[in-house]
């Protein structure tokens, strides 16, 4: 078989199962998602780790976790741990601009999986999957840390953000072709004042959304942020729109998820209006508030903003229930899971408080979704401190007698979905 006509059906393969997970659910108002089950992890106690990723043709979640300096990796099916890959990740150096690994997510390339993870040094590590083989090691050009990626399967470009360097910037590193496994363009963000976020590819429009928390602020996202729209079908990539996002609707977005019918979901992860003093154990004064959003993929337009579901950092689209997933582990005054039914009126579910973070910086915000179990994935930090980062003031009853260890807790929701 040719390649082009390998890369054809490869192509016809990915859209006609993401075809068939894109069509809206059924339910009652009001689902409860409740813990199904809890996962210890082996090794140091589960306290810094950062983004998760969840495979549904491979049957498996995935874990970029910073305190075993490991890709941590759960059978869907049995809830077994049944890897760590551990390639030379430096873990959790005290300060999240040089700890790894980051982003990670799994792409199928050319027939090959692999599991790609943002680490220190703006380095991008490629694994080769089930084996955990390290493949590549791929310098994206910075001093800080490679952090959250997308995939463009059509035009074979993996997107990275370097949101700790000076100014920000975004990487496109090739996956096929003379130039693969290497950096192939580069955008600037230099009016990006906090960092980049997650970004998103969309198979309706063939772009790129680009989450960035602040637009020319003073670092603590108190100015309205912004959306992104790249279009990766040019070389080099070219921003082609920047969608406002107002501070009082939505302050500070970083989760980003790619929804039904148009809709993309945004989790906007601080306070407004802004007060320093304001925390998870200090009283917020009247009137603060935080908030998601859901935008239109085309104009930008706020559909819908939800309150109190903010303090996002990861969230995720299930396209097997319907359901919006938010890690918000910064919502005040506890943390919690927020739960948004994207069909038919955005309608939120009740949350699932997680626990009280204290004077904790390790915090639940990570989470992603299986599409053929329907399981939620959150990993839920150890309460009892320990090597090689602390998490002293964190309580929560989720992980019950591994509490101290921590847990990735599963959840599901009490009412089966039909189609």
């Amino acid at each position: 078989m040719s390649n082009v006509r390998k890369r054809s059906v490869r192509r016809m393969t990915y859209f006609a199962f993401a075809a068939l997970l894109s069509m809206p659910c059924l339910a009652s108002a009001d689902e409860v998602f409740t813990v199904r089950n809890t996962i210890a992890i082996p090794g140091n106690p589960l306290v810094s780790f950062d983004i998760s990723w969840d495979d549904p043709l491979l049957h498996a979640y995935f874990l970029a976790d910073r305190s075993n300096k490991s890709i941590d990796v759960i059978d869907t099916f049995s809830h077994a741990v049944i890897h760590q890959f551990m390639p030379g990740f430096v873990g959790f150096t005290g300060n999240n601009n040089t700890s790894g690994p980051n982003g990670v997510m799994t792409i199928n390339n050319r027939g090959q999986i692999e599991v790609w993870a943002g680490d220190r040094n703006s380095t991008v590590k490629v694994l080769a999957y089930p084996s955990g083989t390290l493949l590549h090691t791929i310098s994206t050009g910075g001093t800080m840390r490679a952090d959250e990626m997308c995939y463009d399967p059509v035009n074979h470009l993996v997107q990275v953000a370097n949101d700790a360097d000076s100014p920000p910037y975004i990487n496109f590193i090739a996956t096929e072709g003379p130039k693969a496994y290497q950096v192939v363009a580069k955008i600037p963000v230099p009016d990006a004042t906090n960092g980049l976020e997650q970004c998103q590819w969309s198979e309706r429009t063939g772009l790129i959304y680009a989450n960035v928390p602040e637009i020319n602020g003073s670092g603590n996202d108190t100015t309205d942020g912004a959306v992104l729209v790249i279009d990766p079908h040019t070389m080099p990539p070219k921003v082609v729109r920047k969608f406002d996002i107002p501070v009082a609707q939505c302050a500070g977005p970083q989760g980003m998820a790619i929804g039904p019918l148009g809709q993309i979901l945004l989790g906007c992860n601080a306070i407004y209006p802004f007060d320093a003093n304001c925390s998870a154990v200090v009283a917020c004064p009247a009137g603060t508030v935080q908030n998601a959003a859901v935008i239109d993929e085309d104009t930008g337009r706020i559909i819908r903003v939800l309150q109190n579901e903010g303090g996002a950092d990861e969230v995720w689209y299930n396209r097997g229930d319907g359901h919006y997933f938010l890690a918000d582990g910064s919502h005040l005054p506890n943390e919690q899971l927020g739960i948004v039914d994207s069909f038919p009126l955005i309608q939120p579910d009740p949350t699932v408080v997680i626990g009280n973070a204290g004077t904790s910086t390790h915090r639940a915000h990570s989470v992603a979704a299986d599409a053929f179990t329907n399981e939620v994935y959150l990993p839920v930090p150890a309460t009892g401190g320990g090597s090689p980062a602390s998490s002293t003031g964190f309580t929560s009853t989720v992980c019950g007698a591994l509490a101290a260890q921590g847990c990735i807790a599963v959840y599901k929701s009490n009412e089966p979905r039909t189609r």
